[in-house]
């Protein structure tokens, strides 16, 4: 067990699995936006790749999202989260067109995914469209999953999530879309 750096006072558990929530800036439904949930599904899958964390459930709704996983001995919780917060948004701004700083931008692999999202975005919104800059809000929330109740427990909670929020029945940003296999990890 190791305790986190900063004010947050963070705890870790070694070959612990994680409920973690995280909300947009005042809440705001900047994922009512299917090219932004599309782009959240892009860096989760890089995020998955390069921190190497076992995935078991996810949901992304409007205006924030739900994950549990299961950090590895390389990369802890906050390595993770802070990673796929800082990439999402990023991308998010260079898609809108809020691209100070884009040219610094080090996974040049990911550069043609962003490029055809910002061209999408561009064509469906040709006069522009305000939505603010994306900002998250400060930290995420953690829950230490402490046994296989609880694990199935909040696995439910992130599929209720869609009716919770009431989301179209199609709503397909969700681990129990087959779509999304390549993201799910066997517990």
């Amino acid at each position: 067990m190791k305790l986190h750096r900063n004010s947050q006072k963070r705890i870790y558990f070694e070959d612990a699995v994680y409920f973690v929530t995280s909300k947009t800036h005042n809440n705001y439904p900047y994922f009512r936006e299917r090219i932004f949930c599309d782009l959240f599904v892009e860096n989760l899958r890089l995020c998955k790749r390069l921190k190497g964390f076992l995935l078991y459930g996810w949901v992304l709704v409007y205006d924030h999202f739900h994950l549990q996983i299961h950090p590895n001995d390389k990369f802890n919780i906050s390595n993770i989260i802070q990673f796929l917060k800082r990439n999402i948004a990023h991308n998010i701004n260079y898609v809108i067109g809020y691209t100070e700083g884009a040219n610094n931008y080090s996974r040049l692999q990911f550069r043609g995914i962003l490029d055809k999202y910002r061209k999408q975005f561009i064509e469906k919104y040709p006069n522009g469209y305000p939505f603010p800059k994306f900002k998250w809000q400060k930290s995420y929330y953690d829950h230490y999953i402490r046994n296989d109740n609880e694990f199935n427990n909040f696995l439910d909670y992130i599929e209720f999530n869609v009716d919770k929020h009431h989301l179209p029945p199609d709503w397909p940003y969700v681990y129990t879309n087959s779509a999304f296999d390549d993201l799910i990890d066997e517990s």
